[in-house]
């Protein structure tokens, strides 16, 4: 799923444009490693942006981010 058709989420509305793609890209079940080398961003970064959606999202994992993300409109 691509990041400009979850703009209108109302989930991904509470994340940073940085954060929205990391989260897409996360979706799509892409290791944080990868998406860091893809962004050109340190991987602890990656890893720190993915703990931060999950904590304003009010999840845990990968799987819950995609549900939250697929479900709320």
């Amino acid at each position: 799923m691509h990041e400009n058709m979850l703009s209108g989420n109302v989930a991904m509305q509470r994340l940073t444009p940085a954060e929205r793609l990391v989260a897409a890209m996360a979706m799509r079940g892409t290791p944080y490693k990868s998406i860091a080398r893809a962004l050109d961003k340190s991987p602890a970064t990656v890893r720190n942006q993915l703990h931060m959606i999950y904590r304003k999202l009010g999840v845990s994992n990968r799987t819950a981010l995609s549900c939250a993300l697929r479900t709320d409109d």
